[in-house]
């Protein structure tokens, strides 16, 4: 049980690890947004620009890549109805996100960006370059990016317009760290010195790390359970090994004096303990595997993203139980 409930917390992790930090097509690391209350977007740029583990600042408008806000509009394709996301970026926010650009048209006055998923549903091909939103207005195409998800790596890739520009009605910022703990707290205390209410202050500061890893928050939960029952296990097979040594140890004390009288050493004598253990530790190691292959498989299956059950993952357990087990008889013994 406790090899298997081992296994299974140390799979859970690692699938958590990777759907958090799967790559998403853009860059999330060390990247916060960051809005300032209303009519303290100056006074908030000069704030973040002093702030020593800023790197860089760039500025956006509408749909975010997390949960955080979305805009979009709707276009009608026939009988079809393409909800295009949109997203308005000045030139330092597209470079701090690091979208692949796959075709460049050339950037044009209120032109966008569509990325593969747009195409496609627009039905576009290479040989078009405008957007045609209906009711006679059309918008230049600037280029095709390479597609990518929103949120995290299990949601459907969505359709996005992205649109370059400078001059933005509400902005917000998407800044750049240095890698520093501190900055999101130094974030959130900005935002209030500038006249955000405190209860407020977690909405207008957003770590993209932090947003993705809160999206597997059922799995997080899943984990810590199972990491709970994983500990009782551990602590029950280690009460059981200190109770089975006991036992053995008073039940051949008579063999075990005689053996050193004949002139064995003590090592001798803990090795003939140890083996008397192994046995039955190798037996439940060779019945657990298969039991947490199988369930963990299940498990896994959930996901369309998902690692692969390597046979590392089962050593380490059953190595885990191991050591933990030997610990346990050898200073019994001792």
């Amino acid at each position: 049980i406790t090899v298997t409930m081992l296994t299974s917390a140390l799979v859970i992790w690692l699938q958590l690890n990777h759907l958090i930090h799967a790559p998403l097509g853009y860059n999330t690391k060390n990247l916060y947004y960051v809005y300032a209350p209303q009519g303290q977007f100056q006074a908030a740029r000069s704030l973040l620009e002093k702030m020593p583990f800023v790197e860089e600042i760039g500025v956006f408008q509408n749909t975010t890549f997390t949960n955080l806000s979305w805009s979009s509009n709707t276009i009608s394709r026939g009988d079809k109805k393409v909800n295009l996301l949109l997203a308005d970026l000045d030139s330092t926010a597209f470079r701090l996100y690091g979208l692949e650009v796959l075709k460049d048209y050339g950037l044009t006055d209120g032109g966008y960006y569509l990325n593969e998923e747009a195409m496609r549903q627009l039905d576009y091909t290479d040989k078009d370059r405008e957007i045609d939103w209906g009711s006679g207005q059309k918008r230049p195409i600037a280029g095709i990016l390479r597609d990518f998800h929103r949120v995290n790596v299990l949601q459907d890739v969505q359709p996005f317009a992205i649109r370059l520009q400078n001059n933005m009605e509400w902005p917000g910022f998407l800044v750049k760290t240095n890698g520093d703990k501190k900055a999101k707290i130094a974030f959130m205390e900005m935002v209030k010195d500038l006249g955000s209410p405190e209860s407020e202050a977690k909405w207008f500061v957003c770590g993209l790390e932090d947003s993705i890893a809160e999206t597997f928050e059922e799995q997080q939960n899943t984990l810590k359970i199972i990491s709970l029952f994983t500990l009782i296990a551990i602590v029950s097979s280690v009460m059981g090994y200190m109770g089975l040594s006991l036992f053995f140890i008073r039940q051949r004390q008579k063999e075990i004096a005689i053996r050193k009288v004949m002139g064995s050493t003590s090592g001798e004598v803990l090795l003939l303990m140890l083996r008397t253990f192994s046995i039955p530790m190798l037996i439940s190691f060779v019945i657990a595997v298969p039991i947490s292959w199988y369930i963990m498989t299940d498990w896994l299956s959930n996901f369309s993203y998902r690692i692969a059950l390597s046979p590392w993952i089962f050593a380490a357990a059953g190595f885990t139980c191991f050591i933990i087990s030997l610990l346990t008889v050898i200073i019994q013994s001792l």
